[in-house]
Protein backbone atom coordinates (compact mmCIF):
# COMPACT_ATOMS: atom_id res chain seq x y z
CA UNK A 1 0.00 0.00 0.00
CA UNK A 2 0.57 3.48 -0.55
CA UNK A 3 -0.04 6.95 1.24
CA UNK A 4 -0.07 9.64 -1.31
CA UNK A 5 -0.09 13.57 -1.35
CA UNK A 6 -3.11 15.40 -3.25
CA UNK A 7 -3.26 14.67 -6.98
CA UNK A 8 -5.06 17.93 -7.73
CA UNK A 9 -2.48 20.48 -5.48
CA UNK A 10 -0.01 18.51 -4.01
CA UNK A 11 -1.48 19.11 -0.42
CA UNK A 12 -0.63 16.46 1.99
CA UNK A 13 -3.33 17.78 4.61
CA UNK A 14 -6.46 15.43 4.71
CA UNK A 15 -9.25 14.10 6.89
CA UNK A 16 -10.97 10.99 6.60
CA UNK A 17 -14.79 10.76 5.25
CA UNK A 18 -15.13 7.45 5.52
CA UNK A 19 -13.73 3.34 5.88
CA UNK A 20 -15.17 1.04 3.62
CA UNK A 21 -14.15 -3.12 2.50
CA UNK A 22 -14.83 -4.40 -0.35
CA UNK A 23 -18.17 -5.35 -0.06
CA UNK A 24 -19.08 -5.49 -4.27
CA UNK A 25 -16.03 -7.23 -5.43
CA UNK A 26 -15.46 -8.68 -2.44
CA UNK A 27 -11.50 -9.37 -2.85
CA UNK A 28 -10.87 -8.49 0.63
CA UNK A 29 -11.59 -7.81 4.23
CA UNK A 30 -9.28 -4.99 4.10
CA UNK A 31 -10.28 -1.47 4.75
CA UNK A 32 -10.22 1.38 3.00
CA UNK A 33 -10.53 4.99 4.16
CA UNK A 34 -11.62 8.29 1.52
CA UNK A 35 -10.15 11.24 2.48
CA UNK A 36 -10.43 14.89 1.60
CA UNK A 37 -7.69 17.56 0.82
CA UNK A 38 -8.24 20.03 3.10
CA UNK A 39 -6.68 22.41 0.48
CA UNK A 40 -8.59 21.97 -2.78
CA UNK A 41 -11.60 19.80 -1.28
CA UNK A 42 -10.58 16.59 -3.78
CA UNK A 43 -11.51 13.10 -2.30
CA UNK A 44 -9.58 10.14 -2.69
CA UNK A 45 -8.73 7.01 -1.42
CA UNK A 46 -5.44 6.37 0.83
CA UNK A 47 -3.83 4.79 1.59
CA UNK A 48 -4.61 2.51 -1.87
CA UNK A 49 -3.01 -0.46 -3.28
CA UNK A 50 0.06 0.96 -5.27
CA UNK A 51 0.21 0.71 -9.21
CA UNK A 52 2.04 -3.12 -9.02
CA UNK A 53 -0.62 -3.91 -6.17
CA UNK A 54 -4.06 -2.52 -7.41
CA UNK A 55 -4.18 -5.99 -10.67
CA UNK A 56 -5.39 -8.18 -7.50
CA UNK A 57 -8.25 -5.95 -6.28
CA UNK A 58 -10.21 -6.59 -9.50
CA UNK A 59 -11.86 -9.72 -10.41
CA UNK A 60 -11.65 -12.14 -13.04
CA UNK A 61 -14.71 -11.58 -14.59
CA UNK A 62 -14.56 -7.50 -13.76
CA UNK A 63 -16.97 -6.77 -16.50
CA UNK A 64 -14.94 -4.68 -19.02
CA UNK A 65 -12.39 -7.23 -18.99
CA UNK A 66 -13.99 -10.03 -19.73
CA UNK A 67 -13.60 -11.26 -23.40
CA UNK A 68 -14.25 -15.10 -23.43
CA UNK A 69 -17.85 -16.42 -24.98
CA UNK A 70 -17.97 -13.41 -28.00
CA UNK A 71 -21.05 -14.97 -29.54
CA UNK A 72 -22.48 -15.07 -25.90
CA UNK A 73 -21.73 -11.48 -25.74
CA UNK A 74 -23.11 -10.01 -28.65
CA UNK A 75 -26.37 -12.22 -28.28
CA UNK A 76 -26.99 -10.39 -25.03
CA UNK A 77 -26.82 -7.30 -25.99
CA UNK A 78 -29.56 -7.87 -28.31
CA UNK A 79 -31.58 -8.95 -25.93
CA UNK A 80 -30.08 -6.37 -23.24
CA UNK A 81 -31.52 -3.67 -25.81
CA UNK A 82 -34.78 -5.36 -25.67
CA UNK A 83 -35.07 -5.71 -22.05
CA UNK A 84 -34.26 -1.85 -21.27
CA UNK A 85 -36.18 -0.99 -24.21
CA UNK A 86 -39.07 -2.60 -22.25
CA UNK A 87 -38.09 -1.26 -19.05
CA UNK A 88 -38.20 2.25 -19.74
CA UNK A 89 -41.72 2.08 -21.98
CA UNK A 90 -44.97 1.98 -20.72
CA UNK A 91 -45.19 -1.98 -21.37
CA UNK A 92 -43.09 -2.40 -17.97
CA UNK A 93 -46.27 -2.24 -15.92
CA UNK A 94 -47.64 -5.22 -17.59
CA UNK A 95 -44.96 -7.61 -15.78
CA UNK A 96 -45.78 -5.83 -12.42
CA UNK A 97 -46.99 -9.11 -11.27
CA UNK A 98 -44.32 -11.46 -12.41
CA UNK A 99 -42.02 -10.36 -9.64
CA UNK A 100 -38.34 -12.02 -11.29
CA UNK A 101 -39.17 -10.51 -14.69
CA UNK A 102 -40.12 -7.37 -12.76
CA UNK A 103 -37.37 -7.23 -10.80
CA UNK A 104 -34.93 -7.03 -13.90
CA UNK A 105 -36.53 -4.56 -15.47
CA UNK A 106 -36.57 -2.40 -12.63
CA UNK A 107 -32.56 -2.80 -12.43
CA UNK A 108 -32.66 -1.21 -16.15
CA UNK A 109 -34.60 1.53 -15.34
CA UNK A 110 -32.54 4.72 -16.38
CA UNK A 111 -33.04 8.20 -17.22
CA UNK A 112 -33.45 9.78 -21.43
CA UNK A 113 -29.75 10.68 -21.77
CA UNK A 114 -28.48 10.67 -24.98
CA UNK A 115 -25.01 9.08 -25.24
CA UNK A 116 -22.59 12.53 -25.85
CA UNK A 117 -19.90 10.09 -27.86
CA UNK A 118 -22.46 9.51 -30.16
CA UNK A 119 -24.00 12.91 -30.25
CA UNK A 120 -20.40 13.72 -30.77
CA UNK A 121 -19.69 11.69 -33.53
CA UNK A 122 -23.37 12.58 -35.72
CA UNK A 123 -22.73 16.36 -35.19
CA UNK A 124 -19.41 16.55 -36.23
CA UNK A 125 -17.29 15.05 -39.05
CA UNK A 126 -14.06 13.42 -36.82
CA UNK A 127 -11.14 11.78 -38.44
CA UNK A 128 -10.08 9.62 -35.17
CA UNK A 129 -11.73 8.65 -31.64
CA UNK A 130 -9.34 7.35 -28.82
CA UNK A 131 -11.10 5.76 -25.86
CA UNK A 132 -8.74 5.34 -22.63
CA UNK A 133 -10.11 2.18 -20.06
CA UNK A 134 -11.82 1.10 -23.06
CA UNK A 135 -12.25 -3.05 -21.85
CA UNK A 136 -12.67 -5.44 -24.35
CA UNK A 137 -14.42 -2.91 -26.57
CA UNK A 138 -17.35 -4.67 -26.51
CA UNK A 139 -19.58 -2.50 -24.28
CA UNK A 140 -19.35 1.44 -23.02
CA UNK A 141 -20.89 1.18 -19.49
CA UNK A 142 -24.01 2.86 -18.94
CA UNK A 143 -24.29 3.58 -23.08
CA UNK A 144 -24.32 0.05 -24.01
CA UNK A 145 -22.84 -1.46 -27.15
CA UNK A 146 -23.58 1.41 -29.46
CA UNK A 147 -20.52 3.29 -28.98
CA UNK A 148 -18.12 0.68 -27.98
CA UNK A 149 -15.07 0.70 -30.22
CA UNK A 150 -15.90 -2.23 -32.06
CA UNK A 151 -18.86 -0.39 -33.10
CA UNK A 152 -17.38 3.04 -33.57
CA UNK A 153 -14.34 0.93 -35.46
CA UNK A 154 -17.30 1.37 -38.57
CA UNK A 155 -17.51 4.96 -38.71
CA UNK A 156 -14.78 6.52 -37.69
CA UNK A 157 -10.67 5.41 -36.93
CA UNK A 158 -10.41 4.29 -33.08
CA UNK A 159 -7.75 3.62 -30.84
CA UNK A 160 -8.01 2.30 -27.47
CA UNK A 161 -5.90 2.17 -24.50
CA UNK A 162 -6.30 -0.44 -22.04
CA UNK A 163 -4.04 -1.88 -19.21
CA UNK A 164 -5.74 -5.47 -19.62
CA UNK A 165 -3.73 -7.69 -21.18
CA UNK A 166 -6.77 -10.10 -22.67
CA UNK A 167 -8.59 -6.68 -23.84
CA UNK A 168 -5.85 -5.32 -25.84
CA UNK A 169 -5.56 -8.60 -27.78
CA UNK A 170 -8.60 -8.84 -28.55
CA UNK A 171 -9.23 -5.30 -30.02
CA UNK A 172 -5.57 -5.35 -31.72
CA UNK A 173 -6.90 -9.20 -33.11
CA UNK A 174 -10.27 -7.13 -34.65
CA UNK A 175 -7.64 -4.33 -36.11
CA UNK A 176 -7.94 -1.95 -33.71
CA UNK A 177 -4.74 -0.23 -32.07
CA UNK A 178 -4.53 -0.19 -27.91
CA UNK A 179 -1.58 1.01 -26.12
CA UNK A 180 -1.44 -0.35 -22.42
CA UNK A 181 -0.51 3.11 -20.97
CA UNK A 182 -0.84 6.87 -22.65
CA UNK A 183 2.32 7.04 -22.11
CA UNK A 184 2.85 4.81 -25.18
CA UNK A 185 0.78 7.36 -27.83
CA UNK A 186 3.21 8.82 -29.97
CA UNK A 187 3.76 12.37 -28.76
CA UNK A 188 2.64 14.39 -32.15
CA UNK A 189 -0.50 11.72 -32.19
CA UNK A 190 -4.05 14.08 -31.80
CA UNK A 191 -7.32 13.03 -31.21
CA UNK A 192 -10.83 14.51 -32.94
CA UNK A 193 -12.50 12.58 -29.38
CA UNK A 194 -11.23 11.33 -26.38
CA UNK A 195 -13.04 9.72 -24.18
CA UNK A 196 -12.58 8.49 -20.62
CA UNK A 197 -15.94 5.97 -19.67
CA UNK A 198 -15.83 5.81 -16.37
CA UNK A 199 -12.17 5.11 -16.09
CA UNK A 200 -10.73 8.28 -14.21
CA UNK A 201 -11.89 7.07 -11.05
CA UNK A 202 -9.40 4.08 -11.47
CA UNK A 203 -6.06 6.12 -12.70
CA UNK A 204 -2.88 6.89 -9.89
CA UNK A 205 -2.55 10.39 -11.39
CA UNK A 206 -4.90 11.91 -12.76
CA UNK A 207 -3.36 15.12 -13.38
CA UNK A 208 -1.13 12.78 -16.24
CA UNK A 209 -4.49 12.43 -18.08
CA UNK A 210 -5.65 16.32 -18.05
CA UNK A 211 -1.78 16.87 -19.44
CA UNK A 212 -2.42 14.35 -22.02
CA UNK A 213 -6.05 15.88 -23.34
CA UNK A 214 -4.24 19.14 -23.17
CA UNK A 215 -1.03 17.56 -25.69
CA UNK A 216 -3.27 14.86 -27.30
CA UNK A 217 -6.71 17.10 -28.14
CA UNK A 218 -6.96 18.65 -31.64
CA UNK A 219 -7.68 22.27 -31.81
CA UNK A 220 -11.36 21.36 -32.34
CA UNK A 221 -11.38 18.25 -30.36
CA UNK A 222 -12.89 17.23 -26.76
CA UNK A 223 -12.60 14.83 -24.43
CA UNK A 224 -15.63 13.33 -22.60
CA UNK A 225 -15.29 12.36 -19.39
CA UNK A 226 -17.57 10.19 -17.31
CA UNK A 227 -17.02 9.01 -13.78
CA UNK A 228 -19.41 8.91 -10.24
CA UNK A 229 -20.54 12.36 -8.67
CA UNK A 230 -19.18 12.20 -5.10
CA UNK A 231 -21.73 15.21 -5.13
CA UNK A 232 -24.53 12.80 -6.14
CA UNK A 233 -27.29 12.01 -3.88
CA UNK A 234 -26.56 8.38 -3.06
CA UNK A 235 -22.99 10.05 -1.52
CA UNK A 236 -24.84 11.67 0.97
CA UNK A 237 -26.97 9.02 1.87
CA UNK A 238 -24.39 6.95 2.31
CA UNK A 239 -20.29 7.77 2.06
CA UNK A 240 -19.01 4.47 1.60
CA UNK A 241 -21.25 3.74 -1.70
CA UNK A 242 -18.54 3.52 -3.58
CA UNK A 243 -16.18 0.30 -5.29
CA UNK A 244 -13.17 0.55 -2.64
CA UNK A 245 -10.46 0.24 -3.43
CA UNK A 246 -10.13 0.52 -7.10
CA UNK A 247 -11.63 3.64 -7.06
CA UNK A 248 -8.93 5.84 -6.11
CA UNK A 249 -10.51 9.41 -6.96
CA UNK A 250 -14.05 10.68 -6.13
CA UNK A 251 -14.78 13.80 -7.84
CA UNK A 252 -17.35 16.17 -8.39
CA UNK A 253 -17.67 18.90 -11.24
CA UNK A 254 -15.48 21.57 -8.91
CA UNK A 255 -12.56 19.04 -9.11
CA UNK A 256 -13.12 18.43 -12.74
CA UNK A 257 -13.00 22.23 -13.81
CA UNK A 258 -10.18 23.06 -11.23
CA UNK A 259 -8.28 19.81 -12.88
CA UNK A 260 -9.18 21.33 -16.56
CA UNK A 261 -8.16 25.29 -15.49
CA UNK A 262 -4.42 23.72 -14.32
CA UNK A 263 -3.56 22.45 -17.49
CA UNK A 264 -4.63 24.65 -19.97
CA UNK A 265 -8.60 23.12 -20.45
CA UNK A 266 -12.12 24.28 -20.18
CA UNK A 267 -15.27 22.67 -19.53
CA UNK A 268 -18.12 23.24 -21.86
CA UNK A 269 -20.47 21.16 -20.23
CA UNK A 270 -21.95 19.04 -17.59
CA UNK A 271 -24.60 16.81 -16.95
CA UNK A 272 -25.63 14.64 -13.64
CA UNK A 273 -27.65 11.83 -13.76
CA UNK A 274 -28.78 8.82 -11.54
CA UNK A 275 -31.04 5.30 -12.07
CA UNK A 276 -32.51 3.46 -9.60
CA UNK A 277 -30.21 0.27 -10.19
CA UNK A 278 -27.41 2.01 -8.09
CA UNK A 279 -30.04 2.41 -5.25
CA UNK A 280 -31.35 -0.74 -5.48
CA UNK A 281 -27.91 -2.72 -5.65
CA UNK A 282 -26.59 -0.85 -2.66
CA UNK A 283 -29.24 -1.10 -0.96
CA UNK A 284 -29.20 -5.23 -1.33
CA UNK A 285 -25.48 -5.07 -0.20
CA UNK A 286 -25.75 -2.91 2.77
CA UNK A 287 -24.54 0.10 1.58
CA UNK A 288 -27.33 2.04 2.56
CA UNK A 289 -28.20 2.88 5.74
CA UNK A 290 -31.98 2.17 5.20
CA UNK A 291 -33.20 -0.87 3.56
CA UNK A 292 -37.00 1.34 2.38
CA UNK A 293 -36.06 0.58 -0.67
CA UNK A 294 -38.79 -1.68 -2.64
CA UNK A 295 -38.27 -4.12 -5.77
CA UNK A 296 -40.50 -4.10 -8.75
CA UNK A 297 -41.00 -2.04 -11.90
CA UNK A 298 -43.51 0.59 -10.40
CA UNK A 299 -40.93 1.56 -7.73
CA UNK A 300 -38.45 2.03 -10.01
CA UNK A 301 -40.42 4.15 -12.25
CA UNK A 302 -41.32 6.36 -9.47
CA UNK A 303 -37.60 6.46 -8.06
CA UNK A 304 -36.46 7.52 -11.38
CA UNK A 305 -38.97 10.21 -11.62
CA UNK A 306 -37.48 11.71 -8.53
CA UNK A 307 -34.03 11.37 -9.33
CA UNK A 308 -34.52 13.76 -12.24
CA UNK A 309 -35.24 16.08 -9.89
CA UNK A 310 -31.87 16.09 -7.80
CA UNK A 311 -30.09 15.62 -11.59
CA UNK A 312 -31.29 18.76 -12.75
CA UNK A 313 -29.55 20.12 -9.46
CA UNK A 314 -26.49 18.51 -9.95
CA UNK A 315 -26.62 15.95 -7.45
CA UNK A 316 -26.83 12.88 -10.34
CA UNK A 317 -24.84 10.13 -8.89
CA UNK A 318 -23.15 9.94 -12.16
CA UNK A 319 -21.20 13.16 -14.24
CA UNK A 320 -20.25 13.79 -17.85
CA UNK A 321 -18.12 16.65 -18.72
CA UNK A 322 -16.78 17.60 -21.93
CA UNK A 323 -13.91 19.33 -22.31
CA UNK A 324 -11.74 21.55 -25.18
CA UNK A 325 -8.55 23.23 -24.97
CA UNK A 326 -8.72 26.34 -24.00
CA UNK A 327 -9.51 29.37 -26.14
CA UNK A 328 -7.47 32.76 -25.82
CA UNK A 329 -9.63 36.12 -25.84
CA UNK A 330 -8.38 38.15 -28.12
CA UNK A 331 -9.67 41.99 -27.59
Amino acid sequence: METVNCDLCGSKNYKIVTKQTDLIHKTTKDYFSIVECENCGLNYTNPRPSPKEIGAFYSKNYSFHHVSGLRALLKSSIIGKLIRWIANSPFAYIFFFIPPISNLLASQVKPKIQDPVIKYIKERKIKNFLDIGCGSGINSHFWGADSALIKCNRITEVFGCEPDESSRKFLNANGIHCWSRIEEVEKDKKFDLIRMNWSMEHVHEPSKYFEFFDNHLSSEGRAIIAVPNYKGLIYYLAPNCVELPIHLYHFSEDNLRSYSTKHNLELTSSVTFSNPGMFLFANEIGLLPSRSFSRGIIFAKKLQNILNIFDKFGMGNDIVVTIRKRTLNIE
